[in-house]
């Protein structure tokens, strides 16, 4: 699946017609794969362990490869991580090739760049959320859900389009999310010992850090993160 960066699959300049992969790594560049129901064994049997994925919340902004617009994610999606700040699939680098080919999920399998129809077929189709992933008895299971209710994310498209029309005034409500989710955030990676990667699957990116790519930037004073005015795009 694309990564919430990029919403097209697509090769360099072709000669001829193209009847198999490259492997130019042209769609690892742009992200992770969003998972599927297909691909929970991968999971389970620890061959993806969870601090290798990083969950898009509902609210988010994604690419729409169906569409070639960005809008508010619908549902929830799980994808494998990028390398650092790249988005570049975490499984992929240039001078080696994708590390994981052989054990690769299916969106990565049915992924043809010159015949997108069936990757295009799956937008959307039997995602995989953090409570699939989880298990039962999990001790982080019962946080996700703790997580949500007590700072969802906001729709991001909204939000943008706010801040574009200069129609985004108070950010009180926004600067109260952001605080609880710093909050919550630290509480729950001191009791259990979470490292940044896992923190990442277990309740996806900071608020504040989402804010950030629809023009609402923050500062951190005295410890506290707080949000800026957006200034009207023009």
């Amino acid at each position: 699946m694309a990564s919430e960066k990029s919403g097209t699959w697509q090769t360099g300049p072709m000669t001829g017609v193209q009847t198999d992969c490259r492997r130019c790594g042209t769609c690892c560049m742009k992200g992770g794969p969003a998972l599927h129901t297909e691909d929970l064994a991968l999971i389970g049997s620890g061959r993806i362990p969870l601090n290798r994925l990083i969950c898009i919340r509902k609210g988010e902004l994604v690419d729409d490869p169906l569409t070639g617009t960005t809008h508010a994610a619908r549902y929830e999606l799980v994808k494998i991580c990028g390398t650092g700040r790249e988005w570049r699939c975490f499984y992929y680098s240039p001078e080696a090739g994708c590390s994981f080919y052989a054990s690769r999920p299916l969106a990565c399998r049915v992924l043809r760049c010159w015949e997108p129809d069936e990757i295009l077929a799956l937008v959307g189709k039997d995602m995989v959320s953090r409570l699939d992933i989880l298990p039962l008895d999990h001790p982080l299971r019962p946080l996700v859900a703790e997580h949500e209710g007590l700072c969802p994310c906001p729709d991001m498209e909204r939000l943008r389009d706010a801040v574009t029309s200069g129609s985004l005034k108070d950010l009180e409500p926004l600067q109260t999310l952001v605080d609880a989710d710093m909050a919550f955030r630290d509480r729950v990676v001191r009791e259990h010992s979470l490292t940044l990667a896992l923190e990442l699957f277990v309740f996806g990116r900071p608020l504040f850090q989402l804010l950030q790519t629809v023009g609402i930037h923050s500062v951190e004073t005295a410890g506290r993160i707080r949000l800026s005015q957006p200034k009207k795009t023009p």
